[in-house]
């Protein structure tokens, strides 16, 4: 195996973050940097936006576990939005649902109550405060569950309690295993139990529907146990369409009556225009619990993407495996050609400290080494001190580790081939796995610079960013939302383009400066853009534009004469360059314009 990348005392990835200048570095990671970062928003971090997305932030995360105030949120996802596409950056908003989160009531007269290995005291099914002899807790569904031997861990697993024996219905006697204090409010983990409570709260129906209603580009579900949990939300989700369906009817085209035009952004009505009628939130499935484990091909199968949550999966399953599952967990979502996340604790000491620990260094580099699409922080930018350099610090980790390729997991084209995309659709395209094979093939071989994807719906971005882990993928693509879906994808730079023959962008046909009580022209503008779809470019003009747009808003991407691999699997609106792969050299577009 090499070894001369461990020697170098030059490289561009160099991890001390802190001696680059802002710009250089923005320029460095955009450029480079593959593996996605997705960073929680809190109170440390709300106001930081713009310098988390220039750190390099791909996906924000919002904690629906601490909302309760809908129009608190409003003005962060408008303005992540904003900056997004002020710095022409590509970045997409995660809501994450709270599930059904079990704690331990409060206690009366009293913060906390001490405990001693070998006492025994009572577990309650009650509305009620406990005391020094009864924890209370208001889900009576796991008091009846639980049978004698089973464990209860409490606060994170820093409490463990075994079952004597049950007294009556709602109440059971324990013994503490270890632990010396509990406190108010603290998680509860049954990992020995199959939990007979819905993945969905009404909490979180109400989120999903918020969720929904501002059109967030992902969703994610905690606690997920089967398969089943999984369809709940996206049945959920339906039946939101269906509503949608109905107001459209009543207020065509969009379901917003006319008078109330001017209360939103030219441009969100834009993208409504342009809305696939199948467009939903892409469902990320947490796997916390051990139980899912037992399911978990099953999961993979119905959700958009896998997260792997050590928090509560390391709580619930021996520590000493979750290394194991880690790795099983995206070799598996990587063969059925799907996003991964790897998240929990992955810089936790930089919450408080302005450099991680080496062990959370090797932490995020080896999820890097497993093939994960992105890395999450979560206390680290939520509520941490120092939001932005835990950001800069694990995009600089990241390009290090990406950088030593022969250390990454070898791709599985014989699982992909059985459990892809392709293999899994009703109607397989006969041709969609050759393109994507042909088109790495040709990048390894000719030693292209990028891969141009031109995508639809983006599933053949994630073929093709599935097949191979070192090469740079533009994905073009004319919809904001498959732009903001494909930001996630290892590897992948989406970008938006209209192909269009009219030159004006759909974002600047209304003068901001013009009187907004003009409703008729907002109609006007919207119905013409809906009404053009059938006015395109034709295939050598897409292909300059493409090239002509990449110089404008990413000079730093590819030079005059780098060779590039072009393709494209079925593409309605580009007839031309459906199911193709092409070797070119960047510009020949644009020498060939200027010819004619």
């Amino acid at each position: 195996m090499k070894m001369s990348n461990l020697n170098s005392k030059s490289s561009a990835n160099s991890l001390h973050v802190n001696e680059i200048n802002d710009i250089d570095l923005f320029k460095l990671d955009r450029k480079t940097r593959k593996t996605k970062i997705v960073a929680t928003l809190g109170p440390a971090s709300r106001d930081k936006i713009r310098e988390l997305i220039l750190a390099g932030v791909n996906v924000f995360r919002l904690n629906f576990s601490h909302v309760t105030d809908y129009s608190t949120q409003v003005p962060i996802i408008r303005e992540i939005r904003e900056v997004s596409k002020e710095l022409n950056i590509c970045v997409a908003i995660l809501g994450d649902l709270c599930g059904p989160k079990i704690r331990n009531n409060g206690f009366k007269d009293r913060d906390s109550i001490p405990l001693e290995k070998g006492q025994r005291l009572y577990l309650k099914a009650s509305s009620e405060l406990g005391d020094e002899n009864t924890i209370c807790m208001n889900t009576p569904q796991i008091i009846k569950q639980l049978q004698p031997e089973h464990r209860v861990l409490l606060d994170d697993g820093n409490i463990s309690l075994r079952v004597i024996k049950r007294i009556s219905e709602d109440t059971l006697e324990v013994e503490v295993l270890s632990g010396t204090e509990l406190k108010a409010r603290k998680g509860i983990n049954v990992p020995d139990l199959l939990v007979d409570i819905p993945a969905l709260t009404e909490k979180d129906k109400r989120d999903a529907k918020f969720i929904w209603d501002q059109r967030l580009d992902f969703i994610a579900l905690s606690f997920v146990q089967r398969r089943q949990d999984v369809q709940d939300l996206i049945d959920l989700m339906g039946e939101f369409r269906k509503e949608e369906e109905e107001k459209k009817k009543i207020y065509p085209p969009l379901g917003i009556p006319v008078d109330k035009f001017n209360d939103y952004d030219y441009s969100y009505l834009v993208e409504e225009i342009q809305l696939s009628p199948e467009w939903r939130p892409m469902v990320v499935s947490k796997i916390e619990k051990p139980q899912a484990l037992d399911e978990i091909d099953e999961i993979i199968k119905v959700s958009d993407a896998i997260m792997v949550a050590r928090g509560d999966l390391g709580v619930e399953c021996q520590l000493e495996k979750v290394p194991i599952v880690q790795k099983e967990l995206i070799r598996k979502v990587n063969g059925a050609e799907k996003p991964v996340i790897t998240a929990t604790q992955m810089l936790e000491s930089m919450i408080t400290n302005p450099v991680p620990t080496r062990a959370e260094v090797s932490d995020v580099a080896n999820a890097v080494f497993d093939g994960t699409d992105a890395v999450m922080l979560s206390g680290e930018c939520a509520a941490g001190a120092y939001p932005v350099e835990s950001v800069k610090m694990m995009s600089s980790i990241c390009r290090f580790a990406e950088e030593n390729k022969d250390y990454t997991a070898e791709v599985e084209l014989d699982l992909i081939k059985k459990t892809g995309i392709n293999a899994c659709r009703k109607n397989p395209s006969p041709f969609i796995d050759a393109i994507a094979d042909s088109a790495v093939t040709a990048a390894e071989e000719s030693n292209a610079s990028a891969i141009i994807v031109y995508t639809d719906t983006g599933d053949t971005c994630h073929i093709i960013s599935k097949r191979q882990r070192n090469s740079n993928i533009i994905a073009i693509t004319y919809s904001r939302h498959v732009q903001r879906k494909l930001a996630i994808l290892r590897g992948v730079h989406p970008m938006l383009i209209n192909f269009k023959k009219n030159t004006n962008s759909p974002d600047t046909t209304i003068n901001s400066e013009e009187p907004k009580n003009n409703n008729n022209q907002i109609i006007f503008k919207l119905l013409s853009n809906l009404n053009s779809h059938h006015d395109y470019l034709n295939t050598d003009e897409v292909l300059a534009k493409t090239e002509h747009t990449i110089l404008e808003r990413h000079p730093d991407w590819l030079s005059i004469g780098d060779k590039v691999v072009i393709c494209s699997g079925y593409h309605p609106l580009l007839p031309g360059l459906c199911n193709t792969v092409k070797l070119s050299c960047f510009g020949d577009a644009i020498r060939t314009e200027s010819k004619n």
